[in-house]
């Protein structure tokens, strides 16, 4: 007897749910659906329902998000578009994607439910979402197992729906809407929602997270360069010269702008980092963020324009060093102002500034600052300090974004100078009528031509007006004198730098003393000549035309490995080879470089 009602209740349960399967959801009663959860709940206690999948209705109405909550319960989350309002903001979609994080689709692809399962899932009406949310979802793969070792009919069954909702599309959508009183119902995509997403995230919560979303901090300074450390702030910056410090004041007033890293940092602003004996009496400048406006000191000076702080102390009163450690560099950094700009002199040398005030006045529309005597609290919203260099006597113009070149350079000292000659007007002699002009720099201490008076017979025998003169302090009337020649001639040193006032298309001879020297030569004159677009000549004596052979036996090192002395570093090199030695030119051998300059400069196609 027992054996009999066994399967007779089992015949009657499993025709209980095939035809539960078979009528339409809009007629299933709340009654009918308890039952079902009842039977489903008898057959799977033991099933674990810990894992589940989700799945969005392509609906013209509604879009349900259902997501875990921590506990467990099933949770569903609205993002609604009322199907009978006038559609006025962004489509669905985006919507959508606004309020539900993106799932990464590699991480989540083991998760995706197959075309089987996805055909497996029922519409479930909205109206009874609250007894739903209080039943423990059971897992889709173990519904489908068991089912199949009921009766295998069922799966069968169930896919052939399937297979004519797919046909007749309009009416499943139908019934679907019917089921749910015209709410969109759950249907597959092609990625899961990861547990860890709180369904409750709302519109605002993920635009909070988005405003307070930490910016990448950049440093304040830059250390990489080879030839000088500088720092490009922008915000609320504010200096004291008196004692040395910028600072980055963080403000919310100037969100746009970059976020600094909080670091404290201490820069010589001269272009010579690698040179101890230059730096050595560099002011350090701190450069530091603080924690915000309360902890900074109140304004005293709001400039529009922005600051440029630097030294002028290193090797400053050579002449070849104040253009190639300053002058140069300061045209680099500050020209694309167009004279808005403030600079700040730390180290402030009064006599120097004023040599150079031509200079700097067309650079600058603002008096200078005397930095370490300034006791005001300047604030500016973008600050440099340190200066642009690249190289010694050079512009990089693949490094700038005006692309300055050395031939800007010249022509921007040309023309504060006020002179008259950019380009010279060659052949010289068919075009101007006259001899080309040569400037012979005469040294008067070390490095000086013994023999002065005979290159200039020999010279002008050649065809050239002569004029010998050692460089001056007063550039505004040097400089006249510099650009009305058409070469310019001397031993290597700091007054060949007079080079910056010659026209375009002048010839520059320099003299390379004996030591091998052709680095120093090459780096310091030849290359930067070269870029203004002058012709560069070298000439290299001999021993017997350096008056190092009065000091020294033919047979010492100084002769036969000069090597051998720069090897003991600059200071070694300068002793010998730059001041103990002067030169007296073999005119003989020497005549050839006058003449390959005259020729340049009366050629009909230079």
């Amino acid at each position: 007897m027992e054996s009999t009602v066994k399967p007779k209740t089992m015949v009657q349960e499993i025709s209980l749910l095939k035809s539960i399967r078979r009528i339409e959801p809009r007629n299933v009663a709340l009654g009918l659906l308890l039952g079902c959860f009842l039977v489903t709940f008898a057959y799977f206690s033991m099933t674990k329902f810990d894992t589940f999948h989700f799945f969005i209705v392509n609906s013209p109405s509604t879009e349900n998000v259902a997501t875990p909550s921590p506990s467990g319960a099933f949770v569903q989350n609205m993002v609604s578009f009322d199907s009978e309002q006038p559609d006025t903001g962004p489509s669905r979609k985006e919507n959508f994607s606004k309020d539900v994080p993106q799932i990464d689709l590699d991480n989540e692809a083991q998760n995706v439910p197959t075309d089987g399962e996805n055909r497996n899932i029922s519409s479930i009406n909205s109206n009874n979402s609250s007894i739903i949310s209080k039943i423990d979802l059971i897992s889709e793969e173990s519904v489908e197992s068991t089912v199949q070792e009921l009766d295998g009919s069922i799966i069968e069954e169930t896919k052939e729906t399937t297979d004519a909702c797919d046909k007749k599309h309009e009416l499943c959508s139908t019934r679907n809407e019917s089921a749910s009183n015209k709410t969109s119902t759950n249907t597959s995509i092609s990625a899961t929602v990861p547990p860890s997403i709180d369904s409750k995230l709302s519109d605002t919560t993920i635009e909070n997270k988005s405003k307070t979303e930490i910016k990448k901090q950049v440093p304040l300074c830059d250390l990489s360069q080879r030839r000088i450390d500088k720092c490009e702030i922008e915000g609320d910056v504010r200096i004291i010269g008196r004692n040395a410090t910028v600072m980055w004041v963080p403000s919310p007033e100037l969100d746009g702008g970059p976020d600094y890293e909080r670091k404290v940092w201490q820069i010589k602003p001269y272009p010579r980092k690698e040179d101890p004996a230059a730096m050595s009496h560099v002011r350090i400048v701190t450069v530091k963020p603080t924690d915000g406006p309360d902890d900074a000191p109140t304004c005293m000076d709001h400039r529009d324009v922005p600051a440029i702080v630097f030294s002028d102390r290193g090797y400053t009163g050579n002449y070849f060093h104040d253009f190639t450690d300053v002058l140069i560099p300061i045209f680099t950094t500050a020209r694309r102002f167009q004279g808005e700009v403030e600079f700040l002199v730390t180290d402030f040398k009064i006599y120097w500034i004023v040599k150079y005030l031509p200079i700097f006045k067309n650079l600058t529309k603002y008096d200078l600052v005397d930095f370490d005597s300034d006791e005001q609290v300047r604030c500016y919203k973008k600050a440099y300090i340190g200066l642009t260099s690249h190289d010694d006597f050079g512009i990089d113009p693949d490094r700038i974004p005006e692309r300055y070149t050395l031939v800007d350079f010249t022509r921007f000292m040309r023309t504060t100078y006020g002179l008259e000659r950019d380009i010279a007007e060659i052949p010289i002699q068919k075009t101007l009528g006259r001899k080309p002009r040569l400037m012979i720099v005469a040294r008067a201490k070390t490095r000086r031509f013994m023999n002065l008076d005979e290159i200039v017979r020999a010279a002008e025998k050649l065809g050239f007006e002569v004029v010998a003169t050692e460089a001056t302090n007063e550039l505004v009337k040097f400089s006249v004198v510099v650009n009305s020649c058409d070469a310019i001639m001397g031993v290597h040193g700091a007054g060949l730098t007079n080079m910056v006032f010659l026209p375009i298309n002048t010839v520059f001879i320099q003299i390379l003393p004996w030591g091998g020297l052709e680095w120093v030569a090459g780096n310091y004159f030849k290359r930067p000549v070269e870029k203004m677009k002058l012709k560069y000549i070298q000439y290299d004596i001999m021993p017997e035309e350096s008056t190092l052979i009065e000091e020294y036996p033919r047979n010492h090192t100084v002769f036969t490995d000069p090597a051998s002395i720069r090897r003991q570093g600059w200071n070694a090199l300068k002793e010998v080879f730059l001041d103990k030695q002067n030169v007296r030119l073999n005119m003989k051998r020497f005549r050839p470089t006058l003449k390959k300059a005259l020729k340049h400069l009366n050629s009909e196609d230079s």
